[in-house]
């Protein structure tokens, strides 16, 4: 129901309870439910604090070992330690083997969830989506919406970056319908926000907007940072005003949070509204530590606006063989149309042309029409006087 701060209060008094009684195993679990409680509500330092005095022993039972391990992967996951997510993640699910009954299926899906998550996140995609199909069986056969959609939302990230939009949308449709069986408007808000996004991949304005308006509204009082910049990427791609205000107020409560994705997330919306609005270095002074792979080729349009092609070109190529390697074909397509448009100088037309068709003939087979759109647009370009990102 998204009571964080009702069920954190409860929990609290669990944890008192059990030291209390000196019920060692209870406060592990009681510690490991409180945390991931307050990664939702209160940031991150007092979860990092519970798991270090309240961590299992060599005689803790399976089940709360695995639940001490998945709450300290979510905890390593919203602060952007994606790599000791991962790890923790595994060690979960290894104790999660252990455990009869339907409760391993259910800590089995969780594990093999954030394990997914994580690798995605820490740009290995190709061993993030064999552990998500592996996480969907179990989490249908126990019945969860929530890890339903947890599930389906990595799922849904992982076809659109491999350039599956299509699937990608039927993805987020499911995980939407689920999210709102289990009236957490919170998750609820976080799959409208990536709709939002995947709608406006296909230049679906329309639909993009319904979805992001919907996300602040289903969270409104207390909206995230996620459905904030979800609406501020639709604003900045029509040319309304706004966007902004937006943004600075998912700053604030994604650094509120401690939740590293959601600040990597808006720092990239406010990138774009930069590059698009003519202030390209400003764009390049934004804070890139723990940036995603995937804000390169808007960091190369920018070195490119502000009159650096050669730099463009060097980071626009690099995006270009890390895309191709991890086999994310959205990426690809964006870094070889800047890569492009940096070589596009006197003396490498020919470079550029080539790599031009390149890129047209990638978002022809994926199909990714507003990337064919992209690409036509910047290949009539003359970068030397051009002031904004086509498309």
């Amino acid at each position: 129901m998204a009571r964080y701060q009702e069920a954190a209060t409860v929990l609290r008094e669990a944890l008192d309870d059990m030291v209390r009684r000196g019920d060692a195993d209870g406060q592990v679990l009681a510690a490991a439910r409180l945390t991931e409680v307050l990664v939702k509500c209160r940031g991150t330092a007092e979860g990092e604090e519970l798991l270090r005095t309240y961590p299992p022993g060599p005689h803790t039972p399976p089940l709360t070992t695995a639940t001490h391990h998945l709450a300290a992967a979510v905890l390593r996951f919203v602060t952007g330690r994606y790599e000791s997510a991962h790890a923790a993640a595994r060690t979960a699910q290894d104790a999660a083997d252990a455990i009869p009954g339907s409760e391993r299926r259910g800590l089995l899906a969780r594990s093999l969830g954030m394990q997914a998550t994580s690798l995605s996140l820490a740009g290995r995609l190709a061993q993030a989506r064999p552990a998500a199909h592996e996480a969907l069986p179990h989490a249908e056969a126990y019945g969860d919406h929530g890890l339903l959609v947890t599930i389906l939302s990595v799922l849904r990230e992982h076809a659109s970056r491999s350039g599956r939009l299509a699937e990608a949308i039927a993805f987020g449709e499911r995980a939407l319908r689920l999210a709102e069986h289990t009236g957490d408007p919170t998750a609820v808000a976080f799959e409208r926000s990536n709709l939002s996004e995947h709608h406006l991949l296909l230049r679906e304005f329309t639909e993009s907007r319904e979805h992001a308006e919907a996300a602040v509204r289903e969270t409104d009082g207390d909206p995230t940072p996620y459905a904030l910049a979800a609406l501020a990427r639709v604003l900045i791609r029509t040319g309304e005003p706004g966007a902004a205000e937006l943004l600075a107020r998912a700053g604030e409560v994604a650094d509120a949070q401690g939740d590293r994705q959601a600040v990597h997330d808006v720092r990239t919306v406010q990138a774009e509204f930069l590059v698009r609005g003519d202030r390209p270095q400003e764009a390049l002074a934004l804070p890139t530590e723990g940036s995603s792979p995937r804000s390169a080729a808007l960091l190369a349009w920018a070195e490119l606006l502000s009159g650096q092609p050669e730099r463009a070109v060097r980071r626009a190529s690099a995006e270009t063989v890390r895309a191709e390697q991890d086999g994310e074909r959205l990426s690809l397509t964006e870094a070889r149309t800047v890569h492009a448009a940096a070589l596009a100088t006197p003396g490498r037309a020919r470079e550029a042309d080539e790599e031009f068709d390149r890129a047209a003939e990638l978002a022809a087979e994926l199909p990714y029409p507003p990337g064919a759109f992209t690409v036509e647009q910047a290949r009539k370009t003359d970068w030397t006087t051009r002031s904004g990102i086509p498309g």
